[in-house]
C-alpha cells in the first residue's frame, strides 16, 4: 500500500512568522502541535524548506485563522495592541493565545462594523460628550446616569446581574458604542477598548464573574469618555495616581463606583444595612462587593481600617463565597448559535450584519460568517 504524502506548499516565509507571532505561538508551540522539529520550524520561516498543505491546515485551526491568510503576499499590518495600564513598569509578560485571539477577534469585528455601517450610510462615531481627567467623576458620572436614563429605581428593579449587565450593555449601546464579551485570560486583562477607528468598541472578558463584568463595563465607558484607548485589568480599589495612567485607571475607578452606587443611595442603604450586610447593598445595586467597599471608603462613610479589615476578608474568601451565590443564572451551556452570536457580538452588531444581507449588500455566507451561525439557526435572529 503507497502512503501518499501530501505536497509541500510555497508560501511567504515572513508571512509564516507573521501569523505565528501574532497568534501567541512559540516556534516550540509549533513543533509540538506538528509533531516536527524545531529546526524544522525555522527552516520554514527563512524560507529554507517549506511546510505541506495539511500542516497549514493543522497551523490553520491552530491559529484560528483562515488558510488562506498563509497564502498572502505579504504580512499585513494589524491594528496596534491599545495602550496597556496594565503593566507595571518593568515587568510584562506576552499575552497568551486565548488573549490574544480575543483582542485580534474584536479588532476584526470592529473593521466588519465600520465596513457594515458604511454600506448603510450610518454614522459611525459615539453620542457622548468628551470628559476630562480634571473633571469630577462624581460629577461625570451622574450627569451620565441622567443622560442614559437610568434611575435608581430603574437600577434596583433588576431581578439579577445578568439583567443589570444586559440592561447596561443595552444603554451604552445606544450611544452607538459596540460592547462584545469573549473568553480571555482573566490574570492577563478583563477588559479594553478599542478607539483608534469607529465604531468605539468595548470589550468584556466573559471568563470573569457577572458582578466584575458590570465594573468592567462602566470602567470601559469612562475610558472612552475620557478618550484614552486602554488594555487593563481594572481593580476596584485605589490605584497609584502619580503618572498619566495611573491617573486614567484611578478616574475610571471612580467614575464606575460612582456610577453604580450614587452617594445618596449607597448613604441611604449603608444606614439601613450597615457593614455587615454589604451582600444586601452590593444586591440592590447589582454591583460587586468589593465595589461597594471602595465606594463606602471614598465617600468617608467607613474608615481605611475598617475597609482593610472587609478586604481582607474578602480576600480570604469569607466574602467571595457569598457573593458567588447572588450571580444567577450563568449563560453559555447549551444555546443555540443565534443565542451566542447576540450574547458574545451584542445586538446592534447583529442587526448591522441582518440589514446588510437583507438589503444584498453582502452575501448569506458571509452573513454566517460574521455571526458564526448555522443556517438552521439564523430564523431565531430575523423572527
Amino acid at each position: 500500500m503507497i502512503i501518499m504524502r501530501s505536497p509541500n506548499i510555497v508560501i511567504n516565509s515572513d508571512v509564516f512568522k507573521w501569523l505565528r507571532e501574532s497568534s501567541g505561538w512559540s516556534r516550540e508551540d509549533v513543533s509540538r502541535r506538528l509533531n516536527v522539529s524545531v529546526n524544522q520550524v525555522s527552516k520554514w520561516e527563512s524560507g529554507e524548506k517549506h511546510p505541506t498543505i495539511n500542516e497549514l491546515k493543522e497551523l490553520a485551526k491552530a491559529y484560528k485563522r483562515p488558510l488562506a491568510a498563509f497564502f498572502l503576499p505579504r504580512p499585513e499590518k494589524e491594528p496596534p495592541l491599545p495602550h496597556d495600564f496594565r503593566r507595571l513598569p518593568g515587568g510584562s509578560r506576552p499575552f497568551s493565545k486565548k488573549t490574544l485571539f480575543a483582542i485580534r477577534r474584536a479588532g476584526n469585528l470592529q473593521a466588519i462594523s465600520g465596513e457594515l455601517m458604511e454600506n448603510l450610510n450610518q454614522e459611525k462615531g459615539p453620542d457622548i460628550s468628551k470628559a476630562g481627567l480634571r473633571e469630577s467623576p462624581e460629577k461625570i458620572a451622574s450627569e451620565e446616569r441622567e443622560k442614559i436614563g437610568l434611575s435608581i429605581e430603574m437600577q434596583k428593579s433588576w431581578k439579577s446581574y445578568y439583567e443589570a449587565f444586559n440592561s447596561l450593555r443595552e444603554l451604552i449601546e445606544r450611544k452607538n458604542i459596540l460592547v462584545f464579551q469573549f473568553p480571555a485570560e482573566l490574570d492577563e486583562l478583563r477588559g479594553f477598548t478599542l478607539m483608534d477607528s469607529e465604531p468605539f468598541v468595548i470589550f468584556v472578558n466573559s471568563s470573569d464573574i457577572i458582578q466584575a463584568r458590570i465594573f468592567t463595563l462602566l470602567h470601559e465607558y469612562g475610558h472612552v469618555l475620557l478618550n484614552e484607548p486602554s488594555l487593563c485589568i481594572p481593580k476596584e480599589d485605589t490605584v497609584n495616581e502619580k503618572d498619566h495612567d495611573g491617573k486614567v485607571e484611578s478616574w475610571c475607578n471612580r467614575f464606575a463606583g460612582a456610577f453604580l452606587l450614587p452617594k445618596e443611595s449607597v448613604e441611604e442603604a449603608y444606614q439601613k444595612h450597615g457593614v455587615r450586610n454589604l451582600k444586601r447593598i452590593a444586591g440592590q445595586h447589582k454591583t460587586s462587593l468589593l465595589a461597594v467597599l471602595t465606594r463606602l471608603v471614598t465617600l468617608h462613610i467607613i474608615t481605611q481600617k475598617t475597609y482593610r479589615a472587609e478586604v481582607n476578608k474578602l480576600l480570604s474568601g469569607e466574602l467571595a463565597a457569598r457573593e458567588s451565590e447572588t450571580g444567577g443564572k450563568k449563560g453559555g451551556k447549551g444555546e443555540s448559535s443565534a443565542i451566542k452570536a447576540l450574547r458574545e457580538r451584542g445586538e446592534p452588531f447583529v442587526s448591522l450584519v441582518l440589514e446588510n444581507s437583507q438589503q444584498g449588500l453582502i452575501t448569506q455566507s458571509r452573513a454566517l460568517d460574521y455571526l458564526d451561525v448555522k443556517m438552521k439557526n439564523m430564523k431565531e435572529l430575523t423572527s
